[in-house]
């Protein structure tokens, strides 16, 4: 096929968001545990409450109200009471900082950005820390447009979203577009949903279950990519 549009998801794609989110939740942890709690079950609950926070954002929850609440409610959870505001302002604060990228993403979007491909991001996330961090990176001049689910309105996988991006290109038609990502219900539902050929980069050999899971190509290394787009 003849893509001239790649989508890039950014966290744990091209941006190490996991070595990010380690040092924002270990230092959460530090300032606000008055109560010697357990780490690992801490970071465990954590773990369980970010999922459905996130579940509902994805579904069209307004983030912010969730994502303050967070790690109160998972302090909640074992009995100790703490500012919840206070907390993600502190997390917010280690992610923006957070410089860390994918091993080969670097040079594929170089590699890609050389050979005039229009490259898209396409996120979930806050405004600001994508931003920042795309910036940090240098990796902001590689891509035409930056697309945040906080400012447009919209989150993966919604068909807005993708259809948004979409738009932004009206002289190139959806067999153009590509999607590369490493979640597959928001990264590759969403573009199966908008009839967009995805690209799934499962570093941890998971399997796609369902039909609309189901990538039009798999990868285990984002310098992958590259092999794909010969195809």
């Amino acid at each position: 096929m003849s893509y001239r549009v790649i989508i890039f998801d950014l966290d744990d794609t091209v941006l190490d968001f996991k070595a990010g989110e380690k040092k924002g939740l270990a230092t959460v942890f530090k300032h606000f545990n008055t109560a010697m709690l357990d780490y690992d079950a801490w970071v465990a609950t954590y773990i369980e409450i970010n999922a459905r926070v996130w579940q509902a954002i994805e579904k069209g929850a307004e983030s912010q109200p969730l994502l303050n609440q967070r790690f109160s409610e998972t302090f909640a959870a074992f009995g100790q009471s703490i500012d919840g505001v206070a907390a993600e302002a502190l997390y917010r604060q280690v992610l923006n900082d957070n410089d860390a990228v994918i091993a080969g993403a670097a040079e594929v979007l170089e590699a890609l950005y050389q050979k005039g491909y229009q490259l898209v991001v396409g996120t979930n996330g806050k405004t600001a820390t994508q931003y920042q961090r795309l910036k940090l990176t240098g990796f902001h001049r590689y891509f035409e447009h930056i697309v945040i689910s906080e400012e447009i309105g919209h989150a993966k996988p919604s068909q807005a979203f993708f259809e948004h991006i979409v738009a932004l290109y009206p002289e190139q038609t959806k067999d153009a577009f590509l999607m590369v990502g490493d979640t597959l219900s928001t990264d590759i539902l969403g573009a199966h949903q908008v009839d967009i050929a995805s690209v799934w980069l499962n570093q941890s050999g998971q399997q796609a279950l369902g039909k609309a899971y189901q990538p039009t190509y798999s990868i285990s290394n984002i310098s992958d990519l590259m092999s794909v787009l010969t195809i």
